[in-house]
C-alpha cells in the first residue's frame, strides 16, 4: 500500500505526535482499553520477560509492569522523543526503554511476551521479513505474540474521509497477511478477533502462540476423572439406543 519512506521523516512524524500519546495516556483511549484487556486475558501465565515493539511513551509497558511486577519488561520505538518520554515517566529496574527497530540483531535473549499495539500496519513490507526473522528469533517457547491493528476496511474509510490521519506507512493487515507471519515465526493462529472501538469491526485482535511441543501434548494420553469416565459411557448407552432409531428411520425412507 505504502513505498518505505525516509527513517528520518518517520521518526520525524512520530516525535511530533507523542502529545498524542501523552493524551491518550491522561484521558483514557478505548482502543488501547480494549488491547489491554486482550492482554490480560491471553496471558494465562506470569511472563518472565515481555517485550512491546512500538512502545511509543510507555502507556502499555507501565501497565504490564505493574500488572507482572516481577517481570523484566523492554519498550522498543523508532521515535527519540517517545523513548525519552517514556524513560522519565516509567522506567525502573525492570523496566526498560531503547530507541530502536526490531531487527535479528536487535536481541539476543528470548521473551514470553511480544506486544504490537497498533503497530504491525505501520511496518512496511519489505520489511516484514527481518521483522518476522526476528520474532522467529527472540520468543520463547509456548510464548505469545499479541497484535491489535485497524481493519483493511477501517483504513480506506480513513483513507477517503479522513487522510490527515493516515500515517508515514498504512498497511492493509488481512487475515492472510497473519497466516504469513505465523507461518514465518513458527506460531499458531490462536486468536482473530474483530473488535468494535469507534465504529463496527475497525480493529482487529490477533494472538499467535509458539508450542514446539504441540506433537507431544497431543498425543500424550490424558488423565481421565471418575466423573467424566461416567459421562462417557452413559453418552455410550444413548448413543447406542439411538442408533436403533436412526436405522429404522433411514430403512424406512429409503427402503
Amino acid at each position: 500500500m505504502t513505498e518505505n519512506p525516509n527513517r528520518e521523516n518517520v521518526v520525524s512524524y512520530y516525535d511530533e505526535h507523542v502529545k498524542n500519546k501523552l493524551n491518550d495516556y491522561i484521558v483514557v483511549n478505548p482502543r488501547i482499553e480494549l488491547g489491554w484487556e486482550t492482554i490480560k486475558r491471553f496471558t494465562v501465565t506470569k511472563p518472565a520477560r515481555i517485550l512491546e515493539v512500538g512502545c511509543g511513551m510507555g502507556n502499555i509497558c507501565s501497565r504490564m509492569h505493574k500488572y507482572w511486577p516481577d517481570a523484566v519488561i523492554t519498550g522498543i520505538d523508532i521515535s527519540t522523543l517517545s523513548i525519552q518520554v517514556a524513560t522519565k515517566l516509567f522506567a525502573d529496574d525492570k523496566l526498560n526503554f531503547k530507541e530502536s527497530i526490531l531487527t535479528t540483531d536487535t536481541f539476543n535473549e528470548q521473551f514470553d511476551l511480544i506486544i504490537f499495539m497498533d503497530v504491525y500496519e505501520h511496518i512496511a513490507v519489505n520489511d516484514r521479513a527481518e521483522v518476522h526473522a526476528a520474532l522467529k528469533k527472540i520468543l520463547r517457547n509456548k510464548g505469545h505474540i499479541i497484535l491489535t491493528v485497524p481493519t483493511p476496511h477501517n483504513l480506506k474509510w480513513s483513507l477517503v474521509n479522513k487522510p490527515e490521519t493516515m500515517q508515514p506507512v498504512d498497511e492493509h493487515i488481512s487475515f492472510d497477511v497473519i497466516g504469513k507471519l505465523a507461518a514465518d515465526t513458527g506460531t499458531e493462529v490462536m486468536l482473530y478477533e474483530l473488535k468494535s472501538v469507534w465504529n463496527t469491526a475497525d480493529y482487529t485482535h490477533i494472538v499467535l502462540e509458539k508450542n514446539n511441543d504441540f506433537e507431544s501434548a497431543f498425543f500424550h494420553p490424558k488423565p481421565v476423572t471418575a466423573s467424566q469416565r461416567a459421562r462417557r459411557i452413559m453418552n455410550k448407552a444413548f448413543n447406542k439406543l439411538g442408533s436403533g432409531f436412526r436405522r429404522f428411520y433411514v430403512k424406512r425412507k429409503l427402503g
